[in-house]
């Protein structure tokens, strides 16, 4: 089915991909004012609608180029990107969780890069500026140093100077700010302090059943994502199995900090969880379970972006 087609896929398929973003951002629209469904406190809500747009768009390629070009992901396909906006059907309108989803992608992309560096002092100190810029929108972020720390574990080539840099790199951007303020002598701030502030899952029960279809749909995808990971994960070479088990952290860590801080911070889960689900599309030999998973989670997708609205 239409699975195939996004493994070594054509041009053609490139410009369905920005379509599916085109139609899952103005579906909604067509029933609903524009100006509700996309407000924001200073931007027009135009800019947010191209936004809304284009975010997805590169953050999906973005993501889908590092997984094939770095042999996380050996197969050329475009199945990670079209899970990626999938995914991203929970969120309409998250302008900083966009801006901050793009920082995380450059920070994990340093993090692959580092594989295999005796000296990788600059893809741990760029990643960690990067970790804490993205801290200025999403203060409970900075809970994600673990990552750096365990990527450095995981690739052999973690000590004591690269723990040094990590901590350079990330108040480097906390000194130019303060020193900002400092010379402008302004004392209001933007800069939100980190809160914890656990999700009640129990307002589980009053989402409108096109959330729960989805949720349900995109549970049971990945149950069978994990389990064809694991299955498969000793077979993988050295470096795609390291660096899967540095995504596994960057999953676990990335929910963590969602339960206990709220519901925007989920949308940072959906970078791991992209690869985990699109390795498991692309490799999985029952092609017919894939495929009426894939097709369902495209359904509920548009069904919620569809209910969204009433």
């Amino acid at each position: 089915m239409f699975l195939k087609h996004l493994i070594n896929p054509k041009p053609s398929v490139i410009l369905l991909f920005l379509f599916l973003c085109v139609m899952l951002v103005l579906f909604p629209a067509l029933i609903f004012e524009v100006e509700s469904l996309f407000f924001h406190s200073f931007l027009n809500s135009f800019i947010i609608i191209l936004f809304a747009i284009i975010a997805p768009f590169f953050l999906g390629t973005g993501l889908n180029n590092i997984v094939y070009e770095k042999n996380i992901i050996r197969q050329d396909n475009l199945v990670v990107g079209f899970v990626f906006v999938l995914l991203s059907s929970f969120f309409i309108n998250a302008v900083e969780a966009w801006i901050s989803a793009f920082l995380l992608l450059f920070m994990f992309n340093f993090l692959v890069e580092s594989y295999q560096k005796d000296l990788p002092f600059s893809e741990f100190y760029n990643a960690s500026i990067i970790l804490s810029l993205a801290t200025f929108f999403y203060p409970n972020l900075i809970f994600l140093t673990l990552i750096l720390i365990i990527a450095g574990i995981n690739y052999s080539n973690f000590n004591w100077r690269i723990l040094v840099t990590i901590f350079l790199g990330l108040i480097t951007p906390q000194m130019f700010y303060f020193v900002f303020l400092f010379l402008k002598g302004m004392d209001w701030s933007f800069y939100r302090p980190i809160t914890v502030s656990k999700v009640n899952f129990l307002m589980l029960e009053e989402l409108h059943i096109s959330k729960k279809t989805l949720a349900i749909i995109f549970l049971v995808i990945v149950i069978f994502s994990f389990f064809e990971l694991f299955t498969w994960l000793y077979k993988k070479s050295i470096k795609s199995r390291r660096t899967f088990m540095t995504i596994i952290w960057f999953f676990i860590f990335t929910v963590i900090i969602a339960i206990y801080s709220g519901g925007e911070y989920f949308y940072f889960s959906f970078l791991p969880l992209s690869v985990i689900i699109g390795n498991y599309f692309v490799y999985t030999k029952n092609r017919y379970i894939a495929d009426c998973l894939f097709f369902l989670l495209v359904i509920s997708s548009f069904y919620y972006r569809h209910m969204i609205t009433f």
